[in-house]
């Protein structure tokens, strides 16, 4: 993860329709040379969360995303909100870089049982793959806490931890409520607030988000 190379295959891709397209076009790798020394340093956006548990990964992300950017020049790139943090991240490096593109970010694509859509999906056994459902069902257990009217984290949290703490195959590494502009946490919520999860089965890491809004928000 310290290594700011990263190379992506069209089976780094889902839906898997994308990955049948994608297997007959030519891809763009943003390699470094030798004796390169530039990176791309994000800031605080890239210190919790995903950033705690892997130093260096968001350098990697910033520095080959700059790298990609600046071979393509694109007037907008999208990229999916499943990994809110790195979207956050990359928004914040074209602004403060004046990069002068158009950063969308795209709703999570979800499989009909609502697990987010991933590559990692198909490396689930079976009983896994049944297990993780647990995953979306943990948001959503926190936005119906907030529904019924409870402002505060510490409530959202314990209900999004009960349900994951029900699948005795899960692993959670973390569940936080943050303020989805800085990614700190929160106590209570008087705005939008973004409830974000990793959790292990076995060996493969699934991460989630949800965007919650309290009633009566405009």
């Amino acid at each position: 993860d310290d290594d700011p190379v990263q190379l992506w295959t069209p089976d780094d891709l889902v839906p898997p329709a994308f990955v049948e397209a994608a297997h007959d076009r030519t891809w763009l790798v943003c390699a470094h040379n030798d004796g390169f020394e530039t990176t791309v340093e994000p800031g605080t956006l890239a210190e919790p969360l995903e950033g705690a548990g892997r130093p260096g990964h968001f350098r990697g992300v910033t520095t080959v995303v700059a790298k990609l950017f600046g071979a393509v020049r694109p007037d907008e790139a999208v990229f999916g909100r499943k990994d809110f943090q790195q979207l956050a991240i990359i928004r914040r490096m074209t602004i403060d870089l004046d990069m002068g593109i158009e950063i969308v970010g795209l709703d999570t694509v979800r499989e009909p049982d609502g697990l987010a859509m991933s590559s990692r999906n198909r490396r689930l056994t079976a009983a896994q793959r049944s297990a993780a459902v647990c995953v979306p069902q943990a948001l959503s257990a926190a936005a119906a806490t907030l529904a019924d009217g409870h402002r505060d984290t510490a409530d959202l949290l314990a209900a999004a931890n009960a349900v994951l703490a029900a699948e005795p195959s899960a692993r959670p590494e973390y569940v936080a409520v943050v303020d989805p502009d800085t990614l700190q946490p929160i106590t209570r919520v008087e705005d939008a607030v973004l409830i974000v999860t990793a959790v292990w089965f076995g060996e493969i890491r699934l991460i989630d988000n949800r965007l919650l809004e309290p009633v009566g928000h405009p």
